[in-house]
């Protein structure tokens, strides 16, 4: 895994990051997070309950709902989803 990248400054970093070019991980209450994976944005697939993360900045969630459509975009080191799926890029 390559190094953090906490500030995304250099414009390649951050198009790859934007674009999702890093890939992304579809997440369900099954999916069991590689280590070390973090990401970018979390898109909501369908209505997605119990939704929460950690961050090493900034505000948490804490079993949020989210509804079919919704995108977050944030510095999230895990997510877990109690029922439906998200996307979340990889950073």
């Amino acid at each position: 895994m390559a190094a953090r990248k906490t500030n995304l400054t250099n414009t390649g970093d951050f198009q790859n990051a934007a674009f999702g070019q890093n890939g992304f991980r579809v997440i369900n209450s099954a999916t069991v997070q590689p280590a070390g994976e973090e990401y970018v944005c979390i898109y909501c697939i369908a209505v997605a309950t119990g939704v929460t993360t950690t961050t090493p900045t900034g505000d948490v969630l804490g079993g949020v709902d989210l509804q079919a459509g919704m995108v977050l975009y944030g510095d999230f080191t895990t997510i877990t989803v109690a029922t439906g799926n998200v996307i979340a890029y990889i950073r």
